[in-house]
């Protein structure tokens, strides 16, 4: 592990943001007062209380709401390798479904004794290329890509086929957002 590494610990859907929000919390085996921060990502036109979520979650850091749950993603990311913050739920809200994501820094993994599923190898504000050109990978390595406008839920599909196929390298793009995620 280096200090660059952001780490996926565990992710949960349910149609109650606060449900998915626990069961993240509790899949990780982490104390929810390890939880610094929660970034909101509406995938969807909505308006939400993220006080109330937080509250029927029984947390009580602060929270932040952004337009879309891949860009929720970096934001915790940049929030993580700044050294800012060591646990971060990010949760994607929609209509129907929400999805939350419990990230963590090589410090709190080694801390607390955390499992990661998989490592956020890079973002790019600039699409494909950009992404894979950061890296020493090409796109014929990334065995799993997906694309769509719910960024916590393309993130979800991709480490679990990540982890169905037994393959290493999965990318979720929305516009020109682009997130390369590698399976541990």
């Amino acid at each position: 592990m280096s200090d660059s590494d952001v780490f996926v610990i565990s992710i949960f859907q349910s149609a109650n943001p606060s449900e998915a929000i626990r069961q993240v919390i509790d899949d990780a085996g982490i104390d929810s007062s390890r939880v610094q921060d929660v970034i909101f990502g509406l995938d969807e036109s909505m308006l939400i209380h993220a006080d109330k979520i937080l509250s029927a979650s029984s947390l009580t850091c602060s929270a932040a709401t952004v337009s879309s749950s891949l860009r929720a993603t970096f934001f915790a990311a940049q929030s993580i390798l700044s050294f800012d913050a060591d646990v971060l739920i990010v949760v994607g809200i929609e209509t129907l479904v929400s999805t939350a994501i419990l990230l963590a820094s090589p410090d709190a993994v080694g801390r607390w004794n955390l499992t990661p599923r998989a490592r956020l190898a890079v973002r790019s504000l600039n699409g494909i290329e950009s992404t894979l050109k950061a890296t020493e990978i090409e796109l014929k390595d990334v065995t799993i890509t997906k694309d769509g406008k719910s960024g916590a839920a393309l993130i979800k599909e991709t480490i679990d086929e990540l982890e169905t196929q037994s393959a290493r390298w999965g990318m979720g793009t929305m516009n020109e957002l682009a997130l390369l995620i590698e399976r541990i």
